[in-house]
């Protein structure tokens, strides 16, 4: 991932590695280069694993580190990077991607250098963008090839391999479903409900990207929230801090946003909150969601990516038909109306996740990539 040092994405192909390991295999990682590795990074290092890391991408690279990029995209063999992958003599070669394209976008040349030396290679998408576009030539005809060598492209919605498809034109037979680990261990029965008046609604994801923070804050920022009492605290870091605490005063809601950074212990969060708010523009499937509902917490979700999959309205959660300001701003005067209900709601999102949990998904590909 290239936005930000650690994210849900990374969680998956870290599971795999950290299995890999624990079987007696030797393992490759190459990362983006961050400064100082975080802390899974020190781990796998600590346990024998080589990490190579990248440079990261530079959009105001100058002109000669242009010409250079271009020459190695050509020359996939001249890419230090890629080619020490080759070099590693890898069985097979798992890719986590950000998206559903970034292989095809801004690492052709390694798909390339993989398919001159016969090594097999499977991916993950991840983030999808909901709504149509016509796809750029990387993308359409493209990513055509990437999608039909690959062992396995793995899914974690119904609905990002569905409009994946679309963008290809193509059907891909050789797709798996599959879910990002969790952070937490799932409790036994619903966490207590919190015993707090003030409604505390809660945004669990990295503050970058097309997240919804903004439109959640604008639909909140109407007279009639303001006479509400409740409070929405937005859980994780990213470069749009200082432009999301600017704007709850310039909706006028300051008092009623609360910034706690990154929190380790999810468990911890959903002890203090009552609802989850996913207001996202694109998504494969949240795993904040998939947290949530593991706690006992309903969600007000927009219809993107697999959030319609485990989200059924005024039953499990609130829906809104699109990320927009006036669908979102709709959904929360509903799940408002039903705010009794919302306890409810959150015992029947614990049965709902339950009965569809996927337990140890970074096992279940490491035997799909053995074989």
């Amino acid at each position: 991932m290239g936005g930000l040092p650690w994210g849900g994405s990374e969680a998956m192909w870290f599971a795999v590695a950290t299995h890999a390991i624990n079987q007696g295999d030797k393992v490759f990682v190459s990362v983006y280069d961050w400064g100082s590795p975080n802390q899974k990074i020190k781990y796998l290092q600590q346990s024998g694993v080589k990490i190579n890391f990248r440079k990261r991408f530079n959009a105001e690279a100058t002109t000669f580190e242009k010409i250079v990029r271009f020459v190695k995209n050509r020359k996939p063999a001249l890419n230090k990077d890629y080619q020490s992958i080759v070099d590693f003599k890898p069985d097979t070669v798992f890719i986590s991607q950000g998206d559903s394209f970034d292989l095809a976008i801004h690492h052709k040349a390694l798909h390339t250098l993989l398919r001159n030396n016969n090594i097999p290679y499977s991916f993950i998408c991840h983030n999808h963008e909901q709504f149509g576009f016509i796809p750029s030539k990387e993308i359409y005809p493209g990513a055509l090839e990437i999608f039909k060598n690959a062992e396995h492209v793995f899914f974690v919605s119904n609905r990002q391999w569905q409009l994946t498809e679309r963008r290809l034109a193509s059907k891909i037979t050789n797709g798996v479903i599959t879910w990002n680990p969790l952070s937490i261990v799932v409790p036994d029965a619903a966490l207590l409900w919190p015993d707090d008046e003030t409604a505390q609604m809660a945004i669990v994801a990295n503050i970058a990207g097309s997240k919804g923070h903004d439109t959640a804050f604008e639909a909140l920022s109407s007279p009639e929230w303001k006479q509400r009492k409740w409070i929405l605290n937005i859980y994780g870091n990213g470069e749009g801090i200082a432009y999301l605490k600017d704007l709850t005063f310039f909706y006028a809601i300051a008092d009623k946003i609360k910034f706690h950074g990154h929190v380790a212990d999810i468990v911890e969060v959903w002890q203090k909150n009552h609802l989850l708010l996913i207001p996202s523009a694109g998504e494969g499937l949240p795993i904040s969601l998939v947290e949530a509902m593991a706690c006992g917490r309903a969600a007000a979700v927009t219809d993107v990516g697999g959030n319609t999959e485990l989200i059924t309205q005024n039953k499990t959660g609130f829906i809104a038909v699109s990320p927009t300001t006036e669908a979102f701003a709709a959904v929360m005067e509903n799940a408002w109306k039903e705010k009794e209900n919302w306890e409810q709601l959150g015992k029947n999102a614990f049965d709902k996740i339950n009965a569809v949990l996927e337990k140890k998904p970074g096992e279940k590909i490491y035997k799909l990539l053995k074989t």
